[in-house]
């Protein structure tokens, strides 16, 4: 199965692509210019931001902590999305929590974090929802690299759509090749049971191909046990809104 590869990026924009021409269970494909994934957006030139207003995007939805939104401004201060857009910070986690440290700790890039994340924290991940549901128009939703809390939302809503999951992990091994490397910054150290300042590292061709492999089967395994309209309904979803998300893509 291939995924479509976008034809136009958005100046400066970090493995950002279009969750559009993705197949459906019941047949057709995904709509274009809906929602779009990416990685942190301070590198976006102001070109790319005028090519993504082009586009008819109407609202941010950024999944980062605070702490590391504030990291981000401080090292780039200029760096803001135009004041058109509408920017909603909406966290999947709390970082600080030793529960969560404790189950997902070790598996902070990997779909195996998926489903204590969402168990531990329906209130956050029915925020992210919201957001996603009340914006006036096309989405971009983006965390720091653009691969596993952007991949647990989007895996969600894609599942929540109807989408294939072979084409929902095929999406995810995408995002997740577009960053091929573990990123600098802070990370947390399961050694030390701390976050700490990590410099990254590069992964070979072959270290990436074990990576993404062990990746896929998780999330396909997560895939399978995951009821979307369950969960957004315990996370305090409206119907009104759940019914929202299941169009915004078709």
């Amino acid at each position: 199965m291939s995924i479509p590869v976008n034809l136009r990026a958005w100046d400066g924009a970090v493995n950002l692509h279009d969750l559009g021409d993705l197949p459906l269970d019941d047949g057709g494909t995904t709509a274009s210019g809906r929602v779009w994934r990416s990685g942190a957006p301070e590198t976006t030139t102001s070109t790319g931001w005028a090519e993504a207003l082009d586009a008819g995007l109407t609202t941010v939805v950024d999944l980062r902590n605070p702490a590391e939104v504030k990291q981000a401004r401080d090292r780039m201060p200029d760096a803001a999305p135009p004041s058109e857009l509408v920017t909603r910070n909406t966290p999947t986690e709390d970082p600080g929590d030793p529960h969560f440290l404790e189950a997902c700790g070790p598996w902070l890039d990997h779909p195996r974090s998926y489903a204590p994340n969402i168990a531990m924290y329906p209130h956050l991940i029915g925020g992210v929802f919201r957001a996603l549901a009340d914006a006036a128009g096309p989405v971009l939703v983006h965390c720091a690299a653009g691969r596993d809390r952007t991949g647990m939302v989007t895996a969600m809503l894609l599942s929540l759509t109807g989408v294939e999951h072979g084409a929902i992990a095929e999406d995810y091994v995408q995002a997740y090749r577009g960053t091929a490397h573990r990123g600098g910054g802070v990370a947390y150290d399961v050694e030390q049971g701390a976050w700490v300042q990590h410099p990254g590292e590069t992964w070979t061709a072959q270290q990436l191909d074990v990576r993404v492999r062990e990746r896929r089967a998780a999330l396909l395994g997560w895939l399978a046990e995951l009821d979307p309209v369950a969960y957004l309904r315990y996370a305090g979803l409206d119907e009104g809104r759940v019914k929202k998300l299941r169009g915004r893509l078709r």
